[in-house]
């Protein structure tokens, strides 16, 4: 009775031996394995049944073994442990599970050999209730950041004035945060590299005195194999250099995103100078991916290096609102791409997504301030419309294409030099230039 129990409780239990075979699986686990190995899977390796998260499942047994102390981990850390699907229980709509596991020691009274016993948890409900909370609060704040701002901006009519300068001071702050970010990660990352010097030379002692124990007395060879054991050398030896090579891969992510934002936020004055669009459009799509991971980035420029002459602070606000609307019309997979095109006289930025698209109806508003189609709260329609005048102000031209629920392509043309009345006083372009 209380083996039938057990395989029909409704969470995984499964046993592995010390070599990380199975030994037994209930039916939460069974009824998720592929038909051809539900019969045969005693004695397999679970590192063999689950190949996708072998590496990180003998990782923690191993360490349950040698420690005799519980794992656990949570959907939070990593959300899908095992490649299994979740049903919701009103809609019967299938989603990737997420999960809690715990994997505790136990031993066979029968034999005294170690196993360990996997606990897992489907706690998709869990977590998408708390995800949407999440969700719900995030929306809250920027909607009332947003109504702030609004409040704001309704003080006077030169709304999109009001918003580039606020995007200036914006950028400045940003740059300086980001210099100050730098400090402390040089010292950390200064530290890391001496600490894995430092582990490198304490394994080498260790592993030199490890080869030289067979030339101790018996009795000194064995303080120091149990010296060894007691302190989980082994455990240690593999663990060590990957947690490092992790934590310096992870501060190398937050250096290149640090210095990315530097160098897109930094500003000169209002004036016109030389811009490397390829460099622009790198450090943009990194700080926006960084902020809207699930599309993919797609980069694509014929020359390595390419110039045109204009204002760096408000072409990249341009750039940086087209792709943000990009990034926010996909809700869940889905591409970006960006492409620099040359041609004889000018340089055209094209921007194609395989976001939810745009009406028809809506297509000749978009450029309209406070013009959106997003929910309350969520913005304020004024994107398109300061890109609207960036551009203007170079005396470029924006063509836009949209299929509703198939994706959006916006070109952004802009002259390589901009016209010699216009490159040194920054005066107003004939706004026929420019159109939708």
């Amino acid at each position: 009775m209380f083996e039938q129990l057990v395989s029909k409780l409704p969470v995984g239990i499964g046993i592995v031996d010390e070599a990380f075979n199975v030994v037994y699986l209930n039916d939460f686990f069974l009824d998720r394995l592929p038909h051809e190995l539900r019969k045969g899977y005693t004695e397999q390796p679970v590192t063999e049944l689950f190949k996708g998260q072998g590496k990180f499942l003998k990782r923690r047994l191993k360490s349950v073994f040698v420690l005799q102390h519980p794992s656990f981990s949570y959907w939070e850390q990593r959300p899908h442990i095992f490649p299994f699907k979740s049903s919701r229980p009103i809609t019967g709509e299938e989603t990737q599970m997420y999960q809690n596991m715990e994997i505790i020691p136990i031993k066979d009274n029968t034999s005294d050999r170690k196993l360990a016993c996997i606990f897992l948890q489907d706690v998709t409900a869990q977590a998408s209730y708390f995800r949407a909370q999440q969700k719900l609060s995030q929306a809250l704040k920027k909607e009332h950041a947003e109504q702030r701002k609004l409040i704001r901006k309704l003080d006077t009519a030169q709304s999109q004035l009001i918003q580039a300068e606020k995007m200036a001071s914006t950028g400045q702050l940003a740059a300086g945060i980001a210099h100050e970010i730098n400090n402390p990660i040089g010292f950390v990352t200064a530290n890391l590299d001496a600490l894995s010097q430092y582990a490198s030379h304490l394994l080498a002692i260790c592993d030199g005195v490890e080869s030289q124990i067979t030339h101790f007395t018996e009795e000194m060879q064995e303080q120091m194999q149990s010296l060894f054991e007691s302190n989980h050398y082994a455990l240690l030896k593999d663990d060590i250099t990957e947690l490092i090579d992790e934590s310096s891969e992870g501060l190398s992510r937050v250096r290149d995103i640090v210095e990315n934002l530097k160098n897109f936020s930094l500003e000169t004055a209002d004036c016109y100078q030389n811009i490397e669009v390829c460099s622009v459009a790198k450090q943009l799509i990194t700080l926006i991916s960084a902020q809207y991971a699930k599309p993919e980035y797609k980069f694509e420029c014929a020359k390595e290096k390419l110039e045109v002459i204009g204002d760096p602070g408000t072409l990249k606000q341009a750039l940086m609102n087209v792709m943000v609307n990009a990034a926010q019309a996909i809700e869940d997979k889905g591409f970006i791409k960006l492409s620099i095109i040359e041609n004889d006289n000018d340089i055209a930025f094209k921007i194609l997504d395989s976001g939810c698209g745009i009406a028809e109806q809506n297509l000749k508003r978009i450029f309209e301030p406070f013009f959106t189609t997003k929910p309350e709260g969520q913005g304020q329609g004024l994107g398109l419309s300061v890109a609207y005048t960036a551009i203007e102000k170079h005396q470029g031209k924006v063509s836009i294409s949209s299929k509703e629920g198939k994706g959006t392509v916006v070109q952004i043309t802009i002259p390589k030099s901009p016209p010699q009345s216009f490159s040194t006083d920054n005066s107003e372009p004939a706004t026929e230039a420019f159109s939708k």
